[in-house]
């Protein structure tokens, strides 16, 4: 991904001799074949890896390696998946507050999907609370925690929301928190310090209208005092109407890019960034192709943007893949190393218990290897009549790297006789693995 000293001379010799920045222009990127043609979708980067997915239709991911520039396909989604923003959380990408189904009647998803790129992997997550579902919305991570704000409940036409959800991975729980102060869908929330940042976005469909109800204000949610502010106008308000816009945060700054409205017919190509503190926005290059309906990435100081639509609408679908460099000093991205299940022990012997009477051991499953989170998708143990499993958390359960946790295993014996059973352990929705088993004896006295 990154200019050889060569190329770069005659670069540095305009700078230098002429004063101007050489780096003020969007500019196609280097890949040695395409991804496919999508829009609605979204793409995140998941270590040095980009992953592009979903969109209108069921696709297959594209998989983009920076090591050699090259684009790969991996698996479809169980379902059609559109109009989500994606992110990723411990080298896997998580899907949630998007829409299914076919315009403009489309329907929320009602799960998580969870996606590992290094597996090429589809997991069906924990359920959405379904007075909250919605699609459209914008998703954000903040402190190991799932922001999902706004969206629009009946696919394109109706059930515009301002709700504010907090999904914890640790725990696969739920919380509500404040309304913003208004509601929006089509754009994309992004962090920047302390607070959720909500800007860009209509309201679809809202008095019949297709892309006009765009809205300029941009709503700010503290996370230190559980406060919403929307910030000043005219100054804080998007200087470009737009919904369907991407959104990206390099430093203090949050960037916008693309998107469609009732304006014009071609797909945005500007890109405009906010300044928090200040409350004021500037313009900044605009891309080579508008888009709308993408998702953009930050990587090594570049930004990187693929797939979209071209025009408001559904068409014509897009697979140009163009970059645009920010700083030359960004650290380098480390690739994840896939996790290795740990367990304390492979054998758990009960002894002799009472019939009807219980025992209780606990084993403990730890994610020490690797950098990637594990799925635990089931625990079982077989012989249920005499074992039983106690899992504190909903499944499918994340195993964040370097995490344990403690796994209940109850013998209760119906008759003085041996009992024998295992208990299985399931990594992803693979299909195709065996499940890790330990070993469970005990004897009814």
């Amino acid at each position: 991904m990154k200019k050889s000293i060569k190329t770069l001379l005659p670069i540095l010799f305009l700078f230098f001799a002429f004063n101007t920045s050489a780096q003020d222009t969007w500019e196609a990127a280097e890949q040695t074949n395409e991804p496919q043609k999508r829009h609605e979708n979204a793409a995140v980067k998941v270590g040095d890896l980009f992953v592009v997915l979903g969109g209108r239709g069921i696709k297959t991911v594209d998989i983009f390696d920076t090591k050699t520039n090259t684009w790969k396909r991996g698996k479809k989604p169980p379902i059609e998946m559109s109009h989500f923003q994606a992110v990723s959380y411990h080298g896997l990408v998580y899907v949630m507050g998007g829409l299914n189904g076919s315009w403009p009647s489309e329907t929320p998803l009602r799960h998580i999907y969870i996606y590992d790129p290094l597996l090429d992997l589809w997991t069906v997550g924990p359920e959405i609370p379904k007075d909250r579902l919605r699609g459209a919305a914008g998703v954000a991570v903040y402190q190991d925690k799932f922001y999902l704000v706004c969206g629009i409940i009946n696919g394109h036409t109706s059930g515009w929301v301002s709700w504010l959800d907090e999904y914890d991975p640790a725990t696969n729980t739920w919380r509500k928190l404040p309304d913003a102060p208004r509601a929006r869908d089509h754009f994309q929330a992004a962090v920047v310090g302390d607070e959720l940042v909500v800007t860009g976005g209509r309201k679809s469909g809202y008095m019949g209208q297709g892309f006009e109800a765009t809205i300029a204000e941009t709503d700010v949610y503290n996370f230190k005092t559980g406060e919403w502010r929307t910030l000043p106008s005219p100054s804080g308000d998007i200087p470009t109407q737009r919904a369907g816009c991407t959104a990206v945060v390099d430093g203090n700054k949050l960037i916008v890019i693309g998107g469609e409205s009732g304006s014009q017919v071609e797909a945005h190509s500007e890109v405009e960034a906010l300044d928090l503190a200040a409350g004021t926005w500037e313009k900044m290059p605009s891309l080579m192709k508008g888009r709308h309906g993408t998702q953009v990435i930050l990587f090594e100081g570049n930004l990187y943007i693929a797939a979209g639509c071209g025009n408001r609408g559904g068409s014509p679908e897009l697979n140009s893949f163009e970059t645009y460099s920010l700083s030359d000093a960004a650290e380098e991205e480390m690739a994840y190393m896939p996790s290795t299940l740990g367990f304390s022990t492979d054998k758990l012997d009960f002894g002799i218990v009472m019939p009807y009477a219980s025992k209780t051991f606990e084993i403990e499953l730890s994610n020490a290897k690797g950098s990637q989170g594990i799925l635990l998708t089931y625990l079982v143990a077989t012989n249920p009549e005499s074992y039983q499993v106690d899992f504190p958390f909903e499944l499918p359960y994340l195993l964040k790297p370097s995490a344990s946790v403690q796994v209940s295993i109850h013998f209760t014996p119906k008759s003085a006789e041996a009992a024998k059973g295992e208990l299985l352990i399931k990594q992803a929705d693979t299909g195709r693995k065996q499940p890790l088993m330990i070993e469970l004896v005990g004897n009814g006295e």
